[in-house]
């Protein structure tokens, strides 16, 4: 980098730095633990196919204009609230039901095993996805966006009633 160079980095650093009119807006998002019914597997495998999962979301929002809208986002499964629909709710509310496709496979050597009894019926795994939301506020003619995201958990529960291998999801 030449020293003509220099300025201009930092004009443009000064500029980014600068802080937005709508710094007060905010959004904070929460979710309630997934469950989902996984059936027995062999032993050989190790990776525990899993259904869609339902993500019941809640997120409060705060903005120094008006709510324009609100995203919630799990993997690729999203739902966006606009204006209307948040104006009276808070915390605004929203189900995302997640397609298998869209989630990983859990690993756990020691769940849901069909021959071995003795192997968990649950398992909780924590940090299994994150939930995202973005909320666009409006005062006056401009915009501001704001960001906020939680690790969501899932509480695996095995169906030992099956008497088949687990079955591999058509979705995947």
């Amino acid at each position: 980098m030449n020293y003509r160079q220099v300025p201009i980095l930092a004009l443009f650093l000064a500029c980014g730095g600068l802080s937005p009119a709508f710094a007060d807006g905010s959004v904070v998002v929460a979710a309630g633990q997934a469950e989902a019914a996984v059936a027995p597997r062999t032993a050989k495998l190790r990776l525990v196919n899993l259904p869609a999962l339902d993500f019941q979301l809640q997120a409060t929002v705060r903005c120094a204009g008006t709510a324009k809208s609100l995203t919630l986002s799990v993997a690729d499964t999203a739902k966006t609230l606009h204006g209307d629909e948040l104006a009276d709710k808070d915390p605004a509310e929203a189900a995302l039901k997640v397609p298998a496709r869209q989630v990983a496979l859990a690993a756990s050597s020691h769940f849901c095993v069909a021959d071995d009894p003795t192997s968990a019926d649950e398992l909780t795994v924590p940090a299994f996805a994150t939930a995202h939301a973005s909320l666009r506020c409006a005062i006056d003619d401009r915009d501001s966006a704001h960001f906020a995201s939680a690790q969501l958990e899932v509480r695996l529960v095995c169906q030992r009633e099956a008497d088949d291998d687990q079955d591999v999801s058509s979705d995947r």
